[in-house]
């Protein structure tokens, strides 16, 4: 039955000639582990085929949706992790065995006439997988996707005369957006694909016309590929694909960094490895000369290897091949050499260093947040995962518009002029202040705030009464918005506090709160909520008010921060931050799983 239904598909396919001519083709030399570049190239594209399909049944394609749905793949799919990395590292695993193949059919001359067209086929696969990779770094929408893209579109926007309408058509305009996600998109899979099958399928038949490159000495009569060397194709192949599991495995995926932000220009944008050469190149020519190192040099280098094939008409053979080897030679020496340059580089850079190490950061708050049922990815898009996040996004704030005068848990961006916003607003910041005022994490070094350090030496007031008066100021930070002192006074749980007294004998001289201290305002500044959400923001917006800082000479005194310069939803942000309200992981995320 099984032979009948055999012959009758190949009565109707003649599937048996083409396995025939496939397992029969002639081998020049024998078996050979230097053919198995070819089928190992074509096993890692089919996997790239493969997953690149299941990526497409999840990924979303817009700059709202892009981040989100490769965080599904990575982290909630089935396998996804899997799946993605594969994809990840099997795209890499096709530029190291093209450049291995390339180096092979160097050295065995097989660029040389009559195979010109095939060595020139090979060359477009090249870019092609190049063009794979420089569109498939945009795609998850993270930061390293969006800053090596925008460095590269840079790049093409500075060719002569068509390098800015060819960036505007890549860009899908002016700003990197949405456009530019579906139209990296596209290209990605729409239009590179069928370009690749295209050169693979005329490159392949080539081969099939021209055979194999003879070895020198080789055997006359050629030996058939089956078994030998379809064992050794299929041992490589199998190699390959190990290597590339055992790779995914040990990283637990690929990387997935922050969601995309344009205004955070710190972020330290390197591209993958297998560009890093033409990175630190560029590093070369600077300015006006940087056309040069981005498109004069290696323009010449690539039309240097389209013409290799053509030195036989104007060279001796031999020593054609010879300057053939030494210039691929060459260049990739150079790019070896520049690549572990720009490695170091990077290592020896503290700059760099630290702003890896706080991009790092925020790609694993922004996982932790994704996961966490409580947050998630907004629906309004990724972007707003972080900017949401007052770890995040108030830390940010607090670091460009308070730290220069301000520190926070000692670290600061300035010479110190204020006191350290650790923790302030909390009953320990209070205790300790009220033990020390004097020190450098609260009044040292702040001008027009020696009133505190005069009080301390004065003051009559004991240990335990100091822990009673924290403990009484510390609850102004849970005074409600809509209440007002005299309605807060009336309560009995405040009206019955053993710190009432103390505060209104001791700090109530200087620190006024309407119906518990007695005169009008002195020197200090109102005390009513002080700690609370309401307190912080009048701080941050009125500072130079009465019943905050008007005491003090305008010089003294902290700058306002109107929503010019701080938004209100930047300022909520703060104040989340100070206060330590925000999402607290139990333990950072895994990789991808």
């Amino acid at each position: 039955m099984f032979k009948s239904l055999a012959d009758w598909i190949n009565d109707r396919t003649g599937y048996r000639a083409l396995a025939d001519q496939a397992f029969n083709e002639p081998i020049p030399g024998g078996a050979r582990w230097r053919y198995v570049f070819g089928s190992a190239l074509a096993t890692v594209f089919c996997m790239q085929a493969f997953t690149g399909l299941l990526l497409m049944t999840a990924y979303s394609p817009s700059s709202s949706t892009a981040w989100g749905s490769v965080f599904y793949i990575s982290h909630v799919m089935w396998m996804g992790w899997f799946i993605r990395g594969m994809h990840h590292f099997t795209a890499q695993a096709m530029i190291v065995l093209l450049a291995l193949h390339v180096l092979q059919v160097l050295l065995a001359g097989a660029y040389r006439r009559p195979r010109e067209f095939n060595w020139w086929f090979g060359m477009a696969l090249l870019f092609v997988t190049l063009g794979f990779s420089l569109t498939g770094y945009l795609l998850p929408w993270d930061q390293k996707g969006y800053w090596a893209t925008k460095v590269a579109t840079n790049i093409m926007g500075g060719a002569p005369v068509i390098g800015p309408s060819l960036q505007k058509v890549f860009v899908g305009g002016v700003d990197y957006g949405n456009q530019t996600v579906t139209r990296f998109y596209g290209i990605h899979v729409g239009l590179l694909p069928p370009l690749l099958v295209a050169c693979l399928a005329a490159h392949i038949a080539l081969v099939r016309r021209h055979g194999h490159t003879p070895p020198q000495k080789a055997p006359a009569t050629p030996s058939p590929a089956w078994p030998e060397q379809v064992f050794m194709n299929l041992v490589a192949s199998v190699g390959v694909l190990s290597v590339i599991i055992l790779v995914v495995l040990a990283h637990g995926g690929a990387n997935l960094d922050a969601p995309a932000d344009p205004s955070n220009g710190d972020y330290p944008a390197r591209p993958e490895w297998y560009f890093l050469s033409l990175f630190q190149f560029l590093k070369l020519f600077p300015g006006r000369l940087e056309a040069i190192g981005t498109m004069v040099i290696p323009g010449a280098i690539v039309l240097v290897m389209l013409l290799l094939p053509l030195l036989d008409r104007i060279l001796p053979r031999s020593f054609a091949h010879f300057l053939a080897c030494g210039f691929v030679f060459g260049v990739l020496g150079g790019a070896g050499f520049l690549t572990v340059q720009a490695i170091r580089d990077d290592w020896d850079d503290r700059p760099f260093l630290a702003a890896r190490e706080k991009a790092d950061q925020a790609r694993l708050r922004a996982i932790a947040l994704a996961l966490d049922p409580g947050v998630g990815v907004p629906p309004e898009g990724a972007g707003y995962l972080l900017a949401r996040d007052p770890l995040t996004q108030g830390r940010a704030v607090l670091e460009k518009r308070c730290l220069g005068c301000h520190v926070h848990d000692g670290k600061g961006l300035g010479t110190q002029s204020a006191s350290d916003l650790a923790r302030f607003g909390t009953r320990d910041w209070l205790r300790g202040m009220l033990e020390n005022p004097g020190a450098g994490s609260y009044f040292k070094h702040a001008k027009g705030c020696d009133g505190m350090m005069e009080w301390k030496r004065t003051t009559k007031l004991k240990p335990n009464e100091l822990d009673v008066v924290a403990d009484f100021v510390a609850g102004f930070a849970s005074i409600p918005d809509d209440v007002e002192p005299t309605e807060w006074l009336n309560q009995k749980e405040v009206a019955e506090h053993p710190g009432l007294k103390l505060f209104q004998n001791d700090c109530g001289k200087c620190h006024v709160i309407d119906g518990l201290s007695e005169g009008g305002l002195r020197d200090a500044p109102g005390l009513f909520a002080w700690g609370s959400p309401r307190w912080f923001a009048r701080m941050i917006r009125k500072p130079d008010a009465l019943d905050r800082y008007g005491y003090l000479e305008t010089s003294n005194r902290m700058p306002a921060f109107g929503t010019d310069q701080v938004s209100d939803a930047d300022l909520n942000m703060i104040i989340r931050y100070l206060k330590d309200d925000y999402l607290k992981p139990a333990a950072a995320p895994a990789q991808a799983r």
